[in-house]
C-alpha cells in the first residue's frame, strides 16, 4: 500500500532522513519511533508531500505521489496531527466536510458521510454536527480529526503524533477506542510517535530510527525480543521499567511495601 524507496531529505550538509526504505502492506498500521531529530517526522510528510525528497520515491497503491500535484495527493490522503488544526470558523459537520466538498461531491452523499463518521468516531450527529470546535473537549476535537481525515475514504491515513497533547486519562481512552476502529475499518497507515509504550500498545510493526537512519523493523514482540541497536534498547527502558514497577505493585503482599 506504500512503499519508501530508497527515502533521503538533505538539507545542506545534513541529511535528516538517509535512504529508508520500508513497505505498509494493505491494512497495517506502521509506526516510525525514534529520538528528537531521528527523521520520523520528515519521513512522514514526505509521503504526502508537505516536504519534498531530495532522493528516492514513494509509492502509494503502486503509484508514485510525485506524478501528480501536491494538492491532489493529500486529497486522497487521511492526515492526523498533534494540534488537531480544525478550523475554529467551521462547524464541526463543515470540519468533517471539507475534503468531499473540494473533491466536489454531491450535497447528499457529503451529508450522509459526515453523519456516518460522527456515529463511528461516536459524536451523536444531533448534538455535535452544529457545534463549534471550541465548544468540544480536547478529546472530542480529536475525534473529530479522525473523522475529517476520513471524510473522503483515502487509502491511507497518516497520523503525526495525534494523542501527544491530550492529558493521560484522556489519551489512553482514545488510543483504546482507536485501536478498535482502526482495526474495524482496516485502516492502512503510518504512525509517528515518540513513545515507545504507545506504538507497543497500538502498532502491528515498529520501525526505529535513528539520525535519519533506519536500525531496525519488527513487530513490537520481536523489537522486545531482540532490540537490534542500542538506541532501541534505550527507547525499550522505559516501558520495562514501567511494567517492572506494576509488576512489583501488582505482587506485592497487602499493606506491604512494593
Amino acid at each position: 500500500m506504500i512503499e519508501l524507496q530508497n527515502l533521503s531529505k538533505s538539507y545542506g550538509e545534513a541529511r535528516a532522513v538517509d535512504r529508508i526504505s520500508l513497505e505498509v502492506a494493505r491494512g497495517e498500521l506502521l509506526f516510525l519511533v525514534g529520538g528528537s531529530g531521528s527523521g520520523k517526522t520528515t519521513t512522514l510528510k514526505m509521503v504526502n508531500r508537505l516536504i519534498e525528497p531530495t532522493g528516492g520515491r514513494v509509492l502509494v497503491a503502486g503509484q508514485d505521489v510525485r506524478t501528480g500535484p501536491a494538492w491532489a495527493i493529500r486529497r486522497r490522503m487521511g492526515y492526523v496531527f498533534q494540534e488537531i488544526g480544525l478550523f475554529p470558523h467551521l462547524s464541526v459537520g463543515e470540519n468533517v466536510a471539507i475534503t468531499p466538498t473540494l473533491l466536489g461531491w454531491e450535497g447528499t452523499r457529503i451529508s450522509a458521510r459526515v453523519t456516518e463518521l460522527l456515529e463511528l468516531v461516536e459524536l451523536d450527529p444531533s448534538v455535535y454536527r452544529d457545534r463549534w470546535p471550541a465548544e468540544l473537549s480536547g478529546g472530542q476535537r480529536q475525534r473529530v480529526g479522525l473523522a475529517r481525515a476520513l471524510a473522503a475514504e483515502p487509502s491511507v491515513v497518516l497520523f503525526d503524533e495525534p494523542f501527544g497533547a491530550l492529558d493521560p486519562p484522556t489519551r489512553d481512552r482514545l488510543q483504546r477506542w482507536f485501536d478498535q476502529v482502526r482495526r474495524r475499518l482496516g485502516l492502512s497507515g503510518l504512525f509517528v510517535t515518540h513513545d515507545m509504550s504507545e506504538a507497543l500498545l497500538l502498532a502491528d510493526r515498529i520501525a526505529v530510527l535513528d539520525r535519519g537512519r533506519l536500525v531496525q523493523v519488527g513487530t513490537p514482540s520481536e523489537l522486545m525480543r531482540a532490540p537490534a541497536a542500542e538506541c532501541v534498547v534505550e527507547l525499550l527502558e522505559a516501558p520495562r521499567r514501567h511494567a517492572s514497577i506494576l509488576s512489583r505493585f501488582e505482587t506485592a503482599e497487602p499493606g506491604g511495601d512494593a
